[in-house]
């Protein structure tokens, strides 16, 4: 598709986007305050997670959200500048309020009982930006779900006040929620309902057609095998995080969930468990990042489900164990068009694992930090897989066509992704392969991969061949220009910053120490190593954090090539 094509498709979605917040704005000062409550009913279980650490921050001026910190004199957290979108969303979804209910005294008490009241008189009427359905109904939920705390010992005329601002988000809501795409923004608009249907009387009805309405998204969106169309594995986890919250507070009001909720929460529970890696976090592929700290332990547990997924692909993963080693290898095609905003040229990359240390990762998602920096880590070479002349096997929108806000789908992504598995006594084997390069240069990538029944030795082959009479004439005339030179590949290996490096003299082999002093000793076969500076980005870091990558390279000249490497386990010793 032209570049005109994308730049009039941009122009109309960002039209459509910002007409969109003024049909928002438009309906929120239009929602009437009816049947205000005076008092709460029922009091929901806070099963939102915060964190004790970031809610002391909060109280001394130092706002963390959606990976930004701002440091203000201020403590009006109204009073600051937002940086991002994903920083705004935090801010008026209220996801503050989880963090100062983790710290539970009266000073957190008296700064989140402040910070609605403010809300409030300067956003209540329908002004603002926080007039999303998802925002209102994350904002609702975490009210509802931190009553206990948030109305203690808070006056009369300010708790009614809260109580007639929930009225008038809750009118809001019931008239917008279908306006959200599907997914997890509508379903934070349908929990803020749930939420408050079940904290106070007389809303009987609306939350009837919540519960039924989140059994229907449930199961228009959920897969089969407990999939997303994103396949972003911490958007999963959100998901069934939200829809726990759900199941468990209406179980604990004696309202029956919608039984297509349940099923999907019984089919997202296992695939969950086959995307985490040995430090029990989750992988990170498609915009995902790992999630706050213990959310994902805490959910599985609190949904009281305890199947597994052995052997099946979990959401196109492919999860290889054997003793202290874990491996999650993308073997799918990359998200569909339409939901492939932050989507990554990720196929046949791989994470690997030793215990509770991480050895190779991939860069990590980038939208927390910057545009520029999310342009880069959705690109091939930034994750842990083979690029031809440093160009991804799917390509990104061209830079600029769609802003930030909105993001840059993938184009020309992969149309075939095979994947063989096999596992006996002798170890694990796995062969993938992919044509994401076979348009432009006639080849297809294939990778094997093998894992040792001790988990000591992890071996791969990375092969790009032209195989048929097309793809050769591809090959011939990608490479007709300069055909001496053929075409240059490499595959990458991004180390975890924890990791320490040491290149061995004649540059055929380098050593990894972990931080436990295990030794691991990479080698290859048919290409030239180096070892290159890298980046790893952390969500709940203020700043990438610079690494080291393993590099091997080559050229393809008659039709294929081919590469082998290998991770071997040593004695642990000092580098």
């Amino acid at each position: 598709m032209s570049n005109i094509f994308w730049k009039l498709r941009a122009g109309l979605t960002r039209l459509d986007r910002a007409n969109s917040g003024m049909w928002n704005r438009f309906r929120a000062r239009r929602a009437k305050a009816k049947n205000i409550p005076t008092q709460f009913d029922h009091f929901p279980e806070p099963r939102t997670i915060g964190a004790f650490e970031v809610g002391q921050q909060l109280t001394q001026g130092q706002f963390y959200f959606a990976g930004d910190l701002i440091e203000a004199s201020t403590k009006s957290i109204w009073s600051i500048t937002s940086p991002t979108p994903d920083f705004t969303t935090e801010m008026h979804g209220f996801l503050w309020l989880d963090d100062l209910a983790a710290v539970g005294d009266a000073e957190s008490r008296h700064l989140a009982q402040a910070w609605t009241m403010d809300w409030i008189a300067r956003y209540g009427a329908g002004k603002g930006v926080g007039w999303t359905p998802a925002m209102t109904g994350s904002r609702v939920l975490r009210i509802c779900a931190h009553a206990r705390f948030l109305f203690l010992d808070l006056e009369k005329p300010h708790a009614l006040s809260v109580l007639r601002s929930l009225s008038r988000q809750l009118s809001y809501l019931g008239n917008t929620w279908r306006k959200e795409p599907a997914g997890r923004p509508r379903l934070e608009a349908l929990a803020g309902l749930v939420f408050a249907g079940v904290s106070f009387k007389g809303r009987e009805k609306s939350l009837k057609l919540a519960n039924k309405a989140i059994g229907t998204e449930c199961a228009r969106h959920i897969g089969e095998n407990g999939d997303i169309p994103t396949r972003n594995p911490e958007e999963l986890m959100e998901i069934f995080t939200l829809l726990t919250w759900v199941y468990r507070t209406l179980e604990d009001a004696d309202v029956e969930p919608d039984k297509r909720l349940v099923e999907a929460l019984a089919r997202i529970a296992p695939t969950l468990r086959g995307l985490r890696l040995g430090d029990g976090n989750l992988t990170r592929f498609h915009g995902g990042g790992r999630g706050r700290e213990g959310q994902l332990d805490q959910v599985l547990s609190d949904s009281r489900i305890r199947k597994s997924r052995i052997g099946e692909l979990a959401m196109g993963y492919d999860r290889l164990t054997a003793a202290r080693i874990t491996l999650m290898v993308d073997c799918a095609a990359p998200p569909a068009l339409p939901v492939s905003h932050h989507a990554h040229a990720s196929t046949l990359a791989f994470e690997m694992s030793s215990g509770r240390h991480p050895i190779v990762v991939n860069c990590g998602a980038g939208q927390k930090f910057s545009a520029t920096w999310e342009r880069k880590c959705r690109a091939t070479v930034s994750h842990n897989t083979v690029a031809i002349e440093k160009i991804s096997s799917s390509r990104i929108a061209p830079e600029g066509i769609v802003s930030r806000t909105f993001g840059e789908r993938l184009l020309d992504a992969p149309a075939n992704v095979t994947r063989s598995r096999k596992a006996d006594q002798q170890g694990n084997w796995l062969v993938a392969t992919h044509d994401g390069y076979t348009a432009d240069y006639g080849l297809i990538h294939q990778r094997r991969i093998y894992l040792s029944p001790d988990g000591r030795e992890f071996r791969g082959q990375d092969s790009l061949s032209a195989k048929s009479d097309k793809d050769r004439k591809t090959f011939k005339s990608a490479i007709s220009a300069v055909p001496i030179l053929g075409i240059t590949y490499a595959a990458h290996f991004h180390l975890h910053p924890d990791i320490k490096t040491k290149l061995s003299d004649d540059r055929k082999s380098v050593a990894l120490q972990l931080p436990n002093k295990e030794v691991w000793v990479f080698r290859h076969e048919g290409g030239l190593l180096t070892l290159e500076p890298s980046v790893f980005l952390d969500q709940w870091r203020h700043k990438p954090r610079a690494t080291k990558q393993i590099v091997v390279s080559s050229r393809v000249l008659d039709y294929s090539d081919r590469i082998t490497w290998i991770f071997k386990r040593v004695k642990d010793k000092e580098l």
